[in-house]
């Protein structure tokens, strides 16, 4: 009976310790996701007024690579009247984010 006392104690406070945890996972995940859209959108939004968009998958560039060829775009004096230095680094952190999840 003891045995099971303690037992039933032990998984009450590893299912305690664990739980917070799991919270905290989701709402990086979420966040995540959020950040991922705003940063989609801004992708399709600014670079398309420019370009056609690339079929992303098409290209197997690591984000290093993706980050250098935004860098190069956004040095035009047209980019930079349309396209901030934090949008730009959102859209190569989504960038780099899409070539490192293939």
């Amino acid at each position: 009976m003891i045995l099971i006392a303690v037992l039933m104690l032990i998984q009450q406070i590893i299912s305690g310790c664990t739980a917070p945890r799991s919270k905290d996972l989701y709402k990086k995940e979420l966040y995540r996701e959020e950040e991922d859209l705003v940063s989609k959108k801004l992708y399709k939004d600014k670079c398309s007024l420019c370009h056609e968009l690339p079929d992303i998958d098409a290209y197997p560039y690591t984000p290093e690579q993706w980050a250098g060829i935004i860098d190069f775009m956004h040095d035009t004096k047209a980019a930079r009247k349309f396209m901030t230095i934090e949008e730009t680094e959102k859209i190569k952190g989504y960038l780099g984010w899409l070539s490192q999840a293939r």
